[in-house]
């Protein structure tokens, strides 16, 4: 779409449509999406309790499923117990403006401050933050040199039909999220049927094994095709969409195992993944084009070494699928387990 943008109205014109659109999506936010902050539950009297916000005990018609009024409901998983999941509804006051901080909001912030750097050199996270970081790259570097590559001879193409071939990459996409989920949770399946009904963690990860060889093909399909100059169609297909489809499985299928191993830091797993992941696409923009430019292998070589950047943590799921049992029992005493209770 920019491409066209550019072409027709000048490039200018594209930032200013990104301007309005996020103008518009913050006006959304502010009037139209509810506070979701999650009220944890504590102990109380040897009981479980669910801490209800004042503002939704305030609205008309709302009562306990226990006793029938406003009082806190127990959470012992008794079927009647609790609010029911999918019953609910945000209440006025989650819309307000402005909104009353927690009284631990201090704690708290500290809190989130402190905990992804403790769970950084987690080897399970860090392996997940790798995982996406090497797919999420070799995207990126396609996306840096599509414009010299596409606009150069043989292929001779305009700004407006180098903006269309990012469709490949969205294609890609969309074919990884309908089978990555999927496909992770039926292997899992059978292996947990397998394994006498007990699931484990490690179940998830041979789904990787199909998604792996695509990330190998788009690889070598970028570095062999664009400094040989591939036919288009291989150079889109075998890799624009082939690292849409990895980058929509591989770090998917990581990052669940992660969470499946430290639920209560699945947030600060995703910050991870994210800083490892722009950390090194912020790095290799200042290296990509010098390495092209001046080695022989032009940009088989840049596309050799984020072979090596995204094949090391993929092929370290062999270890961790035999040993990553083993590895979460070392943290079965973990603080991690504890993280959610530690921050009221």
């Amino acid at each position: 779409m920019s491409g066209n943008i550019a072409a027709a109205h000048g490039w200018r014109s594209f930032f200013w449509l990104s301007t309005a659109l996020a103008a518009f999506v913050t006006l959304l936010i502010v009037v139209g999406f509810p506070e979701t902050r999650y009220f944890h539950r504590v102990a109380r009297s040897g009981r479980r309790h669910e801490m209800i916000p004042d503002d939704l005990e305030k609205e008309p018609g709302y009562k306990s499923k226990e006793t029938g009024d406003h009082t806190p409901v127990s959470d012992d998983n008794s079927e009647n117990d609790g609010i029911v999941v999918g019953k609910g509804r945000p209440s006025k006051g989650q819309y307000g403006l402005v909104q009353k901080p927690d009284s631990n909001w201090v704690k708290f912030i500290i809190h989130d401050l402190i905990t992804p750097v403790k769970v950084f050199f987690n080897p399970i996270v860090f392996w997940a933050g790798c995982m996406l970081a090497g797919p999420a790259d070799v995207l990126l570097i396609f996306n840096l040199d599509e414009s010299q590559l596409l606009g150069a001879p043989p292929y001779m193409w305009n700004p407006s039909q180098v903006g269309y071939s990012n469709f490949a990459f969205f294609i890609g996409g969309v074919i990884g999220m309908a089978t990555g989920g999927p496909l992770s949770d039926y292997i899992a399946k059978r292996l947990t049927v397998r394994n006498n009904g007990v699931r484990e963690a490690e179940f998830r990860l041979p789904a990787l094994i199909p998604f792996a060889i695509v990330t190998i093909i788009t690889h070598v399909v970028g570095g062999l095709g664009t400094q040989r100059h591939w036919p288009w169609p291989a150079i889109l297909v075998l890799g624009y969409a082939f690292s849409g489809l990895a980058v929509t499985t591989v770090p998917t299928i990581a990052i669940a195992y992660a969470i499946d191993c430290f639920k209560q830091i699945s947030g600060e797993i995703m910050i991870i993944a994210t800083i490892l992941k722009n950390l090194l696409g912020f790095a290799l923009t200042y290296w990509i084009f010098n390495i092209a430019a001046t080695t022989a292998d032009g940009w088989v070589t840049v596309y050799m070494i984020q072979f090596a950047v995204t094949m090391f943590p993929i092929v370290m799921t062999v270890p961790l699928f035999f040993f990553g049992k083993k590895l979460r029992r070392f943290y079965k005493d973990s603080a991690l387990h504890r993280m959610e209770e530690m921050s009221l």
